[in-house]
């Protein structure tokens, strides 16, 4: 595939330009400090280098919070008709960092397994990515490189990296070449030699580091059911839930129906976010609750995270390293500090 050599300025450009045409979203200012994935307009600021972390990844656009998933009709003595809802929208989402790609890379492995679901597929088929590389952290709680994040690629249509005044654009997809298509852009002769000086400039180390190598902590954690460290860990909790809200590979939901008033036979069911450390989660019928207290569940969310999705998809860890949950939480509890805590632990009682 093709790769270029631009000026930012001209980037710049290049983005509200796919922005007159196609919805697009990019990282920007919400409130006073937040930032979340919103849609490109002429007044944009679109600023690559001063990234700060958005309050939700950008795979939420995936996933909605509320979610219809069809309507239903009954006639007589007919069976029901049901219509889904898919949507269908072409969208791209715009400076997407390595942890948030391969946030959106899980969700897909996720979402693709046995029947698979429409919803989320068909919204992912409808969406391009243009990814972004991190030369530095982005601030104090991530933690990517630890959890294999900080160098992913795989499923950017295009992938971009900031030196000095000018962005290195790979193309790395079909529809990715669709959207430079047109634009005149400096050919980059030499891609290696722009990367590598691109990776010079990259912190060593890069965030914070685990206390252990990544391939030993799904046993560590799995040695570890009980430890103190889990009842340490939630003595401040709230059981609120922002931790799942804000992670990028959470992707639990309800479903309700929600009947017409004016029409008892027709109605529309709908999925909403659900989240394992809530205290109802794992209520069944009966009133029966499996994880009655946050120490089981905040057990549940890490195993989830570091053992019991690692190994089923075969993947390094379900953790991208992004440090939202940390930096979300009202008080300051952190999954990074968590399985530091379980490896310490661990190694403190082998």
């Amino acid at each position: 595939m093709s790769a270029f050599f631009v000026h930012k300025e001209a980037v710049t450009q290049w983005i509200r330009h796919l922005a007159r045409s196609n919805t697009v979203y990019f990282p920007q200012r919400a409130g006073q400090s937040g930032f979340r994935f919103k849609p490109v307009k002429e007044t944009t600021e679109i600023q690559f280098d001063r990234y700060q972390p958005t309050l939700a990844p950008p795979g939420k656009k995936l996933a909605p919070a509320e979610e219809p998933l069809f309507r239903y009709r009954k006639q007589g003595d007919a069976a029901p008709e049901l219509v889904p809802i898919l949507d269908q929208s072409p969208r791209i989402l715009a400076g997407v960092r390595p942890c948030d790609l391969k946030g959106i890379h899980l969700m897909d492995r996720a979402n693709r397994e046995g029947h698979g679901d429409p919803h989320y597929l068909t919204r992912r088929t409808h969406t391009i990515l243009i990814a972004h590389d991190c030369l530095q952290p982005c601030d104090d709680s991530c933690f990517c490189d630890a959890v294999g994040s900080l160098g992913w690629r795989d499923n950017a249509d295009l992938f971009l990296t900031s030196l000095e005044d000018h962005i290195l654009i790979e193309v790395r997809t079909g529809p990715g070449e669709t959207l430079i298509q047109g634009m005149n852009f400096p050919v980059c002769t030499d891609v290696a030699a722009v990367k590598s000086r691109a990776e010079a400039q990259r912190a060593q180390p890069f965030g914070r580091q685990f206390h252990a190598d990544l391939a030993r902590i799904p046993a560590i954690i799995a040695s570890q059911w009980q430890a103190p460290v889990w009842e340490k860990q939630v003595e401040r909790c709230f059981s609120c839930g922002s931790c799942n809200l804000v992670c990028p590979t959470c992707y639990c939901f309800d479903v309700h129906d929600d009947f017409d008033l004016t029409d008892p036979n027709a109605g529309q069911r709908t999925r909403t976010w659900d989240g394992c450390m809530l205290p109802q989660f794992a209520e069944v019928a009966g009133g029966h609750n499996f994880r009655p207290n946050p120490a089981a569940r905040q057990r549940h969310r890490v195993k989830r995270k570091f053992e019991y999705l690692t190994e089923r998809f075969a993947e390094g860890s379900f953790c991208t390293g992004c440090g939202r949950c940390g930096r979300q939480c009202t008080t300051d509890i952190d999954i990074f500090n968590i399985v530091n805590d379980l490896i310490d632990h661990a190694e403190a009682n082998s």
